[in-house]
């Protein structure tokens, strides 16, 4: 009868030991899945930001591009204002006669 109380006993032991190493692995495992989570959250910050600031800058250069006109549309705006130009002159050389 003591012998299988102590048996009992040690096989207990050895459960509580080993349950005691698995929660303990556990625990590990779970502080580097919440370091881990805690240092993605952190660069999904960082890239929100980034990609706020490239889009503000995106938003600039779109205004710019529509602000400011290109070599072609000056070219042809200055082809304009000299056929207007030269309507006037005619008009005016009409008017002197």
């Amino acid at each position: 009868m003591a012998s299988d109380l102590q048996q009992t006993l040690d096989r207990i032991s050895r459960k509580a030991r080993l349950l005691t190493e698995r929660y303990s692995i556990v625990l590990k495992e779970r502080d580097e899945a919440q370091a881990r989570i805690e240092e993605l959250e952190t660069t999904v910050y960082d890239m929100r930001k980034e990609i706020e600031e490239l889009n503000r800058r995106v938003e600039y250069l779109t205004i710019v591009t529509t602000a400011i006109p290109s070599r072609k549309d000056i070219e042809l705006s200055r082809a304009r204002l000299s056929e207007l130009v030269r309507e006037i002159d005619r008009c005016i050389s009409e008017l002197s006669e």
